[in-house]
């Protein structure tokens, strides 16, 4: 069990919790409850306390190297884990989404309804103290680009299992396909704004989840799949930086590793035309999406704008 993944809601519900959850049944031959996860909790602090070399240190570790926000959201978060014991994956993450929205500092306004809430509010987790100017831009999106995170944010990784149909789209919700993603640094990504244009770095956003869905096309048979797509490359890149590589006369390639994961990475065209010839499958990031972005007039950080989509 990933705690990080659900903090910041940077996985489906399957992901996160199809896994612990199947461990807790076989375990307990079905006869689980909360106080099985909580037990799970307490084991989680000591160990983490206990990583450091004397209990004095253990007790810093909490105090002083752990920023107080980023505590509080996984000591809040523990009440909704436990209602895996209860609650199928996506109940659980729905309910966790909806009070990290509600206790939002600074207030966001009402928890948001239509196509686009489940992105919205799985990006508020992800971006952290972005995530007002994040859910600002969110607006500014190209349709094709709204549209792309709206679904692909809201497919949950499990058989049988979708959020409120007033949450997402009816593409994920009617009909339940898969493979689900995980965008392993996803939340790094949308951290490490610095002087970007937000709308511009949820376009990569848009565009990765594009070309892992052309690596993985939509099936239901594939329901219950969480595929992993590896961004350590670029997390920590400015959006110039990575149209740098570009005029450079390099390209940015989603490359399938196998069939659990893929990876963003940097090529020159003399390798990619050796991964053609080795039948090495990928698909080539297409950032000129980026170029219909132009800069908003200032607006206010009061909030984000209507809550529905």
């Amino acid at each position: 069990f990933n705690h990080g993944w659900f903090v910041q809601a940077e996985a489906p519900p399957g992901a996160i919790f199809t896994n612990f959850r199947e461990a807790l049944i076989r375990d307990h031959k079905s006869q689980i409850g909360q106080r099985d996860v909580a037990l799970y909790f307490v084991h989680w602090l000591t160990d983490l306390a206990g990583a450091e070399p004397t209990p004095l240190s253990g007790c810093e570790k909490f105090v002083t190297k752990f920023p107080l926000p980023v505590l509080n959201s996984f000591l809040r978060s523990f009440e909704f884990v436990e209602r895996i014991a209860t609650q199928n994956e996506t109940e659980v993450m729905e309910e966790y989404l909806k009070m990290r929205w509600s206790e939002n500092i600074p207030p966001v306004g009402p928890v948001p309804t239509g196509d686009s809430a489940v992105a919205k509010m799985r990006l508020l987790c992800m971006a952290q103290m972005n995530a007002s100017a994040v859910l600002r831009d969110f607006a500014d999106l190209t349709e094709e680009d709204s549209d792309t995170l709206n679904v692909e944010m809201a497919r949950t990784g499990c058989v049988g299992q979708s959020f409120s149909s007033n949450l997402a789209p009816k593409e994920a919700t009617a009909r339940l396909e898969g493979p689900a993603f995980l965008v392993y640094y996803g939340p790094a990504f949308l951290q490490n704004l610095g002087n970007d244009s937000p709308v511009k770095r949820l376009s990569v956003l848009a565009e990765i989840y594009r070309c892992a869905r052309e690596l993985w096309p939509a099936s239901v048979a594939k329901a219950a799949i969480n595929v992993t797509i590896r961004i350590d490359v670029v997390k920590a890149l400015s959006i110039g930086d990575i149209l740098d590589a570009t005029l450079a006369g390099d390209v940015w390639l989603l490359v399938k590793h196998n069939e659990s994961e893929a990876f963003i990475e940097r090529s020159s065209k003399k390798k990619l035309n050796k991964m053609i010839a080795a039948g090495q499958r990928f698909q080539v990031l297409d950032h000129t999406n980026l170029s219909l972005y132009v800069p908003s007039p200032p607006r206010s950080r009061a909030g984000v704008g209507p809550a529905s989509a």
